[in-house]
């Protein structure tokens, strides 16, 4: 945000504060995530695809590979290829309200 000099001795820094994800995402991730991994496999996310989002069985399968791949492409850091790719909760997050990867549903 911004500094701002107070009584003419010291700065004093203010910062925005980084969004976190509410606790109804949180519970959805734990609900779908590895116990105590804390990580999302394909398999998790095609379960919540196919559960909670309705996408037919075939088609969450494949599409869950997909997202992680694309996900993991547009990380900060990005991890060497795993054998079992992952997404945290901010991927998670990320992914939910993300109108590339997760387009809302066409009305007709």
């Amino acid at each position: 945000m911004g500094s701002y000099r107070m009584c003419g001795c010291f700065t004093r820094k203010f910062s925005a504060g980084e969004v976190r994800p509410p606790d109804e995402v949180k519970d959805l991730f734990n609900r779908y995530a590895d116990a105590g991994a804390n990580a999302m496999t394909a398999e998790g996310l095609r379960r919540f695809l196919v559960e909670v989002q309705k996408e037919e069985e075939a088609e969450g399968k494949t599409k869950a590979g997909t997202i992680i791949d694309q996900i993991q492409q547009q990380r900060k850091w990005p991890l060497p290829k795993s054998r079992h790719p992952h997404l945290s909760l901010d991927e998670f997050y990320h992914f939910l309200f993300s109108p590339d990867l997760n387009p809302p549903l066409k009305t007709e």
